[in-house]
């Protein structure tokens, strides 16, 4: 491992002879090591993640400067891997600064926040050792150049010599039976695929691994990276230039134009070209080894009739070990019964698709460079789906026009594709059109149907929930199937069942236009997903909430995008009351105002169309108009935003209170016991107000038709109120007495919630041993419910108690957890409250450093709150806690006795 002291003497020796090593290459390959080996040194907070990227970051550098011939000069191949390494390492040096970067709040307490990142870092480095063979590849080399060198004054003998073997023995000069296409010449630059060029040219160089498939989505790159193989250093030290052969597949539709190309471009003729015998006569004839690049092979594999004999023609050309195969084609799957190297070509990460987007921008304008902003650029690359082709047109046109990505990013939304028009045979347009007219898709109709389904799902589905979306399709498995064949859609890790199977976003914006989705596949993929939301509507005190919330979850992009399609007037049925359920959900799961102000909006708009003469329709359309009313006061009070909170739930309760059918007095009563509690954090009104409607909340909910759940609500208001006047020992009683219906009616939240209220009385009363075997089993029922609130509040409860009684172990699990549950969902006030719990435990332990930077981090969150009362108030404490923990050198039990206390 690097951290031994012999791998630090050894770079900080390469530091200090780094400027004088003769070769600029590998001079420059020191350096970025060092930097790389010194970067990690520095991003302590993870310590013992980093050893293992030090190591093999040591190991590599190790591996080169033992190898490379400094004496003497080095091959250009060697050059050039020693410069592709030197790449890996600046990706790698850009990851580790992310990492120093992180607020130290975080990494305090979330200690595995960056292992993937580490992970992926490693996982480079593995893999560039692997491939840099050098002790024998090196020696090979600098012997071959040293043989070179001592036969150049037979060169000229040697070179005739082979030109008159080559012409009695070459079998490829014919004239050609077809006409015969040269090879393209490869991109001037491609980002982002080095490492996959080289492992490839490696892969080809052996005859044992030397079938090389890469598939991928039109516009993936695929023929690019094909070219740059074979034009690279490996290939060409291996492969004569005349033995490298270019097939373009493009318009064989048939087994018959296949074979005449593969004569073509392979410079063979034969009597008759009806079968193969001539050519692979002429190919066996020579045993040199060559190389075959057979480009766009999806069009004789999946778009001819007779697909079967173009697979036995492949089939006999893999047959010849001397023959390497290197197979690009649009699909998901390798041709034929061969052992195949599979390499499947993904879209560019962040770092190459923004390089690319640069480069090809400021080739479009002239020179002129973007005008960099980072956020923008990237977004607008996100939505496009990292697609080198589609970056390319994109960026051409940025150029040319002198546009921002902010500007490209608006007209995708409204044109699509249509901003990538291009040449005819490059537009994205075009290349999708091409893949939807194969003959493997038009022979399954339910194909293009999933496939439209699909395109208006963003995030995509998996094989179980793709039935749900199209409950038409009969059989989803060979849809999928052939438009996997096809390219079209792509299919995540695992099994089927499980696995996201999705569309890329420049097919979503393809079938997006040109109603290219009929209107009976937009009604049918939108009431399924009213279906179901509605079939997991459940609150957390329902037995399924934790299952539903994970199915909600699994496809909540996908409902949030088609719900916020939803307009009048001809609205569907049940899409009001979907909007209103998933309302409620994300109030619990990730707090967000957008869906429920939607939901107030369309229900506002439904109940104002409504003939007030039709009773019943009048009637639901006002319970509609109420629920969204409260729905969105639950979200604003979840984000700290009780002022808002306040509004929503007094416009709920008066609704409730006035439906045209009666009213619902028991809703009308939860609401207000929320409105309470907002008037309590605000402080905005006086105790008379509170107390009446304190009283009218508690008649609502103890009428004599009052479920028993309501009456259950109804006291665990009336106990919180109590709590908060300090009428201590009748608060227990009434959350007693709620806690035992919850407990008979087996609702995990409420009863944590009871449980919760109690722990803080005991806690008001100093009895904290109480209150911590109250808490703890509040925060057992909060997990057993899955609702957040609940559980990060009695965590929270459960660390304070065991800080009190100095458990400072136990204390930081429960403080973590808070903390993790408030950051997952975004509560503001859970996040704030729980650092300064943090910094205030940090203190406790003696920990002056980690007790300001949590208290900084605290007085940052709680400084978001604005001027909130809590917020003002927390801002307030960590501040005066910071200034008194500002000129210490180290903490005692006196210093830390004088700091003031997080609020219970």
């Amino acid at each position: 491992m690097y951290a031994v002291s012999g791998g630090r003497a050894l770079a900080e020796a390469l530091d200090s002879a780094a400027d004088l090593i003769p070769l600029p290459f590998l001079s420059a390959f020191v350096d970025i090591a060092i930097k790389v080996l010194e970067a990690c040194e520095e991003a302590t907070a993870i310590e013992e993640d980093l050893m293992d990227l030090q190591g093999r970051v040591y190991d590599l550098m190790l591996a080169v400067v033992n190898t490379v011939p400094v004496n003497r000069k080095a091959s250009i191949a060697l050059q050039d891997k020693v410069r592709r390494l030197q790449l890996i390492l600046d990706s790698i040096l850009s990851d580790v600064a992310k990492i120093k970067a992180q607020k130290k709040w975080l990494l305090l307490f979330f200690h595995s926040l960056n292992k993937d990142r580490v992970d992926r870092c490693v996982s480079r480095l593995n893999a560039a050792l692997e491939q840099f063979t050098v002790v024998n590849q090196i020696q090979v080399e600098d012997l071959l150049d040293k043989i070179r060198a001592d036969c150049s004054a037979f060169s000229a003998q040697l070179n005739r010599i082979e030109d008159a073997v080559n012409r009695t023995t070459q079998p490829h000069t014919a004239p050609s039976a077809h006409p015969r296409q040269d090879m393209p010449p490869p991109s001037r630059r491609l980002f982002g695929r080095e490492a996959l060029i080289d492992e490839i040219a490696a892969l080809l160089s052996v005859e044992r691994t030397s079938r090389v498939c890469i598939t991928g989505a039109g516009g993936m790159g695929k023929t690019s990276v094909a070219l740059a193989v074979a034009e690279s250093p490996t290939i060409t030290n291996i492969f004569k230039k005349e033995y490298i052969f270019w097939i373009p597949c493009i318009e064989a539709k048939s087994s018959d134009l296949f074979r005449r190309i593969l004569y073509a471009q392979l410079r063979v003729t034969a009597e008759t070209y009806d079968n193969l015998e001539p050519l692979l006569e002429e190919l066996d004839a020579n045993k040199e080894r060559r190389l075959l690049l057979l480009d766009n092979f999806e069009t004789p594999w999946l778009s001819g009739e007779d697909g079967d004999k173009v697979g036995h023609i492949l089939a006999r050309l893999a047959a010849l070990p001397h023959i390497a195969l290197l197979v690009t084609m649009t699909s998901s799957f390798t041709p034929g019964d061969i052992e195949w190297q599979h390499r499947p070509l993904s879209p560019l990460d962040h770092g190459a698709a923004r390089d690319a987007f640069k480069s090809k921008y400021r080739d479009a304008a002239g020179g002129d460079e973007l005008v960099e902003n980072h956020r923008e650029l990237d977004k607008f690359l996100t939505s496009i789906g990292h697609m080198p082709l589609a970056i390319t047109l994109a960026a051409a046109c940025g150029g040319r026009l002198r546009v921002s990505p902010a500007e490209l990013l608006r007209e995708w939304r409204t044109a699509g594709i249509g901003i990538m028009s291009g040449h005819e045979t490059l537009s994205m347009d075009e290349t999708i059109r091409v893949s939807m007219e194969r003959g493997v898709v038009r022979s399954n109709p339910e194909a293009l149907t999933v496939l439209a389904v699909l395109s208006m799902l963003p995030a995509g589905t998996t094989g179980d929930n793709l039935r749900w979306w199209a409950p038409s399709v009969a059989s989803p498995f060979a849809a999928v199937q052939t438009l996997r064949a096809a390219a079209l859609v792509e299919q995540g890790d695992g099994p089927f069942a499980s696995a996201r199977i999705f569309v890329r976003p420049t097919i979503q914006s393809y079938m997006s236009q040109q109603n290219r989705i009929s209107v009976e596949i937009r009604n049918q993929v939108h009431d399924a997903c009213y279906a179901f939301v509605l079939r997991h509507k459940s609150i957390p005190d329902d037995k399924k909430f934790k299952d539903d919330l994970t199915a909600l979850a699994a496809e909540q992009s996908n409902i949030q995008g088609l719900l916020t399609d939803v307009e009048g007037p001809n609205i569907r049925p049940n899409a009001i009351e979907a909007l209103i359920a998933f309302s409620f959900y994300q109030s619990r799961s990730k707090a967000s105002t957008v869906i429920a102000s939607h939901a107030l909006k369309i229900a506002q708009r439904a109940h104002a169309a409504i003939d007030p003469l039709h009773i019943t329709d009048i009637d639901a359309a006002a319970r509609r108009m109420a629920e969204a009313h409260r729905c969105l006061g639950v979200s604003y009070s979840t984000m700290s935003q009780y002022k808002k909170a306040s509004m929503h739930f007094e416009q709920a309760s008066g609704l409730f209170k006035s439906l045209p059918s009666g009213a619902d007095l028991s809703s009308s009563g939860e609401c207000s016991w929320r409105l309470i509690g907002m008037w309590r954090m605000r402080k905005a009104k006086g105790n008379a107000e509170i107390e009446a409607l304190v009283a009218t909340a508690r008649a609502d909910l103890s009428h004599a038709m009052t479920p028993k759940y309501h009456v259950a609500l109804g006291l665990l208001g009336w106990g919180q109120y109590l709590g908060w006047k300090k009428r201590r020992d009748e608060a227990l009683d009434a959350l007693a007495a709620a806690k035992a219906i919850f407990e008979e009616l087996n609702c995990p939240e409420s009863t944590a919630e009871c449980l919760h209220c109690m722990a803080r009385v005991k806690f008001s009363l100093e009895d904290f041993s109480e209150a911590l075997i109250l808490a703890k089993a509040a925060s057992t029922k909060a997990e057993d419910s899955g609702g957040a609130g609940i559980m990060a509040r009695a965590f929270k409860m459960t660390a304070r108690c065991l800080m009190i009684l100095k458990s400072y172990e136990e204390s930081l699990t429960f403080i973590t957890q808070s903390l993790a549950v408030a950051q997952s969902v975004g509560f503001p006030n859970g996040i704030a409250q729980g650092l300064e719990l943090l910094a205030y435990h940090c203190a406790a332990r003696m920990d002056l450093a980690g007790a300001r930077i949590a208290y900084e981090g605290a007085r940052v969150q709680f400084a978001k709150r604005g001027s909130a009362r809590l917020g003002r108030r927390g801002v307030a404490r960590c501040a005066e806690n910071l200034e008194k923990l500002g000129g210490l050198t180290v903490l005692n039990e006196d210093c830390f006795a004088h700091l003031l206390k997080p609020p219970s």
